[in-house]
């Protein structure tokens, strides 16, 4: 006997929570490769100032895993605010681009920074280098979700009678 089909709102709710676990995986991910290539600028730039010692790699480490966990819980935060509620709507619009969540990434990383005093300006140009995470990670969620968006593509376009994608 065939099990009852799922509802609509069952159906969007296991879509919902997909794309929650490729944003938060996305976002781990980058923050793991942010951390390290912070670490070793850091040890890169501390060694050529003043030379490496023990005190200097701890702090790089320190800064490093710091810059990580911050950018992690920021874009845990931004992915279940902003994140979620953008999926939502652009599934119900049926636009499944990577360009939205790039340029909400772009603006949530630099609202960040605004509000953690280092948002990128004239004087500072250098500190365009802390928006780069957030857009990666908004890529690479992208690049996760194209098999997804692939198939809800086809969904869409087949006729309603086709057994094949039922």
């Amino acid at each position: 006997m065939a099990p009852p089909p799922a509802s609509d709102a069952v159906i969007a709710e296991i879509r919902t929570n997909i794309v929650f676990e490729k944003l938060i995986v996305s976002v781990l991910t980058v923050a793991g490769i942010a951390g390290a290539a912070h670490f070793i600028f850091g040890v890169l730039w501390r060694a050529s100032a003043i030379g490496l010692s023990p005190g200097g790699g701890a702090a790089a480490m320190i800064a490093a895993l710091s810059y990580a966990a911050f950018f992690f819980i920021a874009g845990f935060a931004v992915s279940l605010t902003v994140g979620i509620p953008l999926f939502r709507s652009l599934e119900k619009a049926k636009i499944r681009k990577a360009w939205p969540y790039v340029a909400t990434a772009s603006a949530a990383s630099f609202l960040i920074s605004a509000l953690a005093g280092e948002a990128p300006s004239v004087e500072a140009p250098g500190r365009l280098l802390n928006l780069i995470p957030g857009v990666a990670a908004a890529v690479l969620f992208a690049r996760k979700m194209r098999p997804f968006w692939s198939a809800a593509n086809l969904s869409d376009e087949a006729p309603p009678g086709n057994s094949r994608l039922n």
